[in-house]
């Protein structure tokens, strides 16, 4: 009997062994099964090749994330990169779902300044996991003016510490994939990265355009139909842009809608839309201009592409005939500049008188290739969109938000919302206007795309 009790005991035992090991090989195959499952399919995109190919790839903690911004100068009295920091913290529940982030240098195919085909660069960020892929849109953050062709997005994971402060863009890029989880991708252009053997197209709408648009395709290409090893495109996509990356936002969002492609949002801050207008005004004014780069930007950007129009014989007087070329290359920066720029900063002191008429002549061919260049007309936006714009900004006038606003108003469109930011506080000793309200435009921006996620 004892043996028997004792059998009887052991089977017992083991009934009770097997069933709580079905129980749990059934819980492994259920949390396998949800892990397969992706509750959020990407959508194969209309792209039946391209994509983009991963040059360098690195991973971030998100305590380095944190100590890059550190690295930013916190100002106790204005809003700063470390207040966009903090409240993108405080407007989310999601500190629990933080995640280490991957960078990937990528190129991938596009057009250069004679539209040929060309392999341009770019910087791909996004959320990473050990336990599975990362599901989430894709979100074009389109950068500001840079004059260093080494300041480019993808030059970031090669640049040393002390130069973390020119690349503020790629700082938020990085809070926004921590804290959102977002895909983002961010463009070199034209001129700018690894494309050392041209100028940058300096607000030509087309060329940032395609640029931008071939990138933003080049994604879908490889994160939609789960084709990338770590995170995969839920089928949404935003376009956002401070500065010239308004400019290009806008001007990349009118491409992308030509070719089809679904945009859920498209986020526009403080961009020179007008150049013919608001932006000439600025060119041809009395008054000094904060940052005089601006024009030796454009200038030798429209010489690049209309050369027989703006050429620098005609347009300009000596010694900036021979100092805007020379110096305007990508590999000096904006002190340099400056520097050969007028010493009062009044920017018509470079022209010829013959070509300040030219200008001043709405018929001329130099207004109407501006005119093209407007990134507002010639178009009916459908995706929605928020238009931001500081009141005050100092270096790209109010007036590019009036006259644009003006337009699709005037269009009955109902997709576009407006914000006229308040005046900010103007303190030459910390800069222009246009620089300490970019924090605060690119959190009101990134809070602007979360509420629109679907």
């Amino acid at each position: 009997m004892k043996n028997r009790s004792w059998i009887l005991r052991k089977k017992s035992g083991l009934v009770k062994t097997t069933t709580w090991f079905l129980m749990i090989l059934a819980m492994l195959m259920v949390i396998s099964a949800c892990k397969k499952k992706n509750p959020d399919p990407a959508p194969c995109p209309n792209v039946t090749e391209g994509g983009m190919l991963v040059v360098s790839h690195s991973e971030r903690t998100v305590q380095e994330v944190m100590d890059q911004m550190a690295l930013l100068p916190d100002d106790s009295l204005g809003y700063d990169y470390n207040d966009f920091f903090d409240d993108t913290k405080g407007e989310l529940p999601g500190a629990l779902q933080l995640r280490p982030i991957a960078h990937e240098v990528v190129r991938y195919q596009s057009t250069d300044n004679e539209g040929n085909p060309i392999e341009l660069t770019g910087l791909l960020i996004y959320p990473w996991s050990l336990f599975g892929k990362v599901s989430a849109p894709i979100v074009s953050v389109n950068h500001g003016t840079q004059i260093m062709k080494k300041y480019a997005p993808s030059k970031w994971k090669s640049a040393q510490w002390s130069d973390w402060k020119n690349f503020p863009e790629m700082a938020i890029a990085d809070v926004m994939a921590v804290w959102y989880g977002w895909i983002i991708i961010m463009p070199d252009y034209q001129g700018m990265g690894d494309d050392v053997n041209e100028n940058h197209p300096y607000v030509i709408r087309d060329r940032l355009a395609n640029a931008t648009a071939d990138m933003v395709m080049a994604a879908q290409s490889t994160c939609g139909c789960d084709l990338h090893s770590w995170v995969k495109w839920n089928g949404q996509t935003f376009l956002y842009g401070y500065s010239e990356g308004g400019y290009v936002t806008m001007a990349a969002a009118r491409e992308l809608e030509e070719r089809n492609v679904s945009l859920d949002g498209v986020v526009c801050m403080d961009g020179p839309y007008d150049l013919s207008g608001t932006m000439l005004s600025v060119m041809l004014g009395d008054n000094p201009f904060p940052v005089p780069y601006f024009l030796p930007m454009m200038l030798v950007g429209y010489n690049t592409m209309y050369p027989e129009t703006f050429t620098y014989e005609e347009m300009l007087k000596e010694p900036y005939k021979t100092n805007i070329p020379l110096y305007t290359t990508g590999f000096y920066d904006e002190t340099v500049v400056n520097s050969k720029m007028p010493a009062d900063k009044i920017l018509k002191n470079v022209f010829t008188a013959a070509y300040i008429d030219t200008l001043k002549n709405p018929e001329s061919q130099a207004r109407q290739l501006m005119y093209e260049n407007n990134s507002y007309v010639n178009w009916t936006p459908k995706s929605k969109m928020l238009l931001w714009h500081c009141e005050n900004d100092d270096c790209v006038p109010f007036g590019n938000f009036t006259v644009a606003k003006k337009r699709f108003t005037d269009l009955g469109l109902t997709n576009i919302e407006y914000v006229a930011w308040p005046p900010v506080e103007n303190d030459p000793s910390k800069g222009t206007v246009h620089v300490a309200v970019a924090p605060r435009a690119f959190y009101e921006g990134s809070r602007w795309i979360y509420h629109h996620l679907k």
